[in-house]
C-alpha cells in the first residue's frame, strides 16, 4: 500500500492537537485557578494542604504529560489513517447502521467497559515488578497537580491505550461516541489529578479525594473514574487499615489492635461543604 504522508500528516496533526490543547487548557485552568490565584490559602481548597511539589518536578509533569499526549495522538492518527484504508473494525459511520437507540445507548457501554479496562490494567501495574519498573514513575507524584494525570511510563501509556482501542475491532461503535467518551477520559482525570478537593460533578463519578488517596497510599483506589471495581474486588480503602507503597495488594494490612469490620471510606462524604 502507497503511504498518502500528507493525508498522515494531516490526521496525526488534528489527533494530537486535540490531546494537548485539551490536557493544556483544562490542567491550566485548574493550575491558575488554584495554585496561582489561590496559593496563599490551600487549607481552604487542597487535598494535602501542606504537601506540594517542587518547581523542578512541576516542569518535568508538563514535559512529560504533554510528550504522553504527542505519542497517543501519533499512535492514534496512524490508526484512524489504517482505518481509511480499509483496516477492519466494528466501526459504522452512519447512525442508521444500528439506530438512535443502541448508538445512544453505547457511549455508557463503552465508557463503563474502558473504565473496568483502565482498572484492570492500572491494578496490574501495580505488581512489583511492573510497579518498581513502570508505574512509579506516575507515584512520585504523592501530591497531586493537574499536569501530572497523564505524567507516566510512555509503555503504561500505550497499554491504556490498546485497552481503549480493543473495543473498535469487538463492538460496533461510532467514532463520534469513541471521541466523546475519551474527550471525558482526558478532562476528568486531569480533574482527579488536580489535588483539589472537589465533590463527585456526576452521580457516577468518584471525587477527587479518591484518586488523590491512591497516590497518598499507593496501592490502593486502582479505579480511574468509576469506584465500582474496587468495591468488588475489595481495593477501596479501608478505614484503619494500613496502606503504604511497599503493601501490595490493594487491600492492605489488616490493625491486630482493631479487629473491626473496617468499613470502606465514604468519600462521597468527606469533601468540604
Amino acid at each position: 500500500m502507497q503511504i498518502d504522508w500528507l493525508r498522515l500528516l494531516m490526521l496525526t496533526s488534528i489527533t494530537v492537537s486535540i490531546g494537548v490543547v485539551i490536557y493544556h487548557v483544562v490542567a491550566g485552568f485548574y493550575h491558575y485557578k488554584y495554585y496561582v490565584r489561590r496559593a496563599g490559602n490551600p487549607e481552604t481548597w487542597k487535598i494535602q494542604p501542606k504537601r506540594f511539589i517542587k518547581p523542578a518536578m512541576h516542569r518535568n509533569s508538563i514535559m512529560v504529560g504533554t510528550a504522553n499526549l504527542v505519542l497517543g495522538g501519533l499512535v492514534t492518527g496512524i490508526l484512524v489513517y489504517a482505518i481509511e484504508n480499509g483496516l477492519p473494525t466494528q466501526l459504522y459511520f452512519d447512525v442508521n447502521e444500528m439506530g438512535w437507540a443502541y448508538t445512544l445507548i453505547s457511549p455508557i457501554i463503552y465508557f463503563v467497559v474502558v473504565d473496568a479496562s483502565a482498572y484492570y490494567v492500572h491494578r496490574l501495574f501495580h505488581q512489583r515488578w511492573l510497579f518498581r519498573r513502570f508505574h512509579r514513575y506516575h507515584h512520585k507524584f504523592v501530591a497531586t497537580t493537574p499536569y501530572a494525570a497523564v505524567a507516566i511510563h510512555p509503555v503504561e501509556l500505550a497499554a491504556q491505550q490498546a485497552a481503549a482501542f480493543a473495543l473498535i475491532f469487538i463492538m460496533p461503535l461510532h467514532p463520534a461516541v469513541i471521541g466523546c467518551v475519551l474527550v471525558y477520559i482526558l478532562v476528568f482525570n486531569v480533574i482527579d489529578h488536580s489535588g483539589v478537593e472537589l465533590p463527585s460533578m456526576w452521580p457516577w463519578q468518584a471525587p477527587t479525594n479518591y484518586h488523590d488517596d491512591h497516590h497518598v497510599h499507593f496501592h490502593v483506589n486502582f479505579g480511574q473514574h468509576l469506584m465500582l471495581w474496587d468495591r468488588l474486588h475489595n481495593t477501596l480503602r479501608r478505614e484503619r487499615r494500613t496502606y503504604g507503597k511497599d503493601v501490595f495488594g490493594g487491600r492492605g494490612l489488616a490493625n491486630p489492635d482493631d479487629p473491626g469490620e473496617n468499613p470502606f471510606v465514604d468519600y462521597k462524604g468527606m469533601h468540604r461543604t
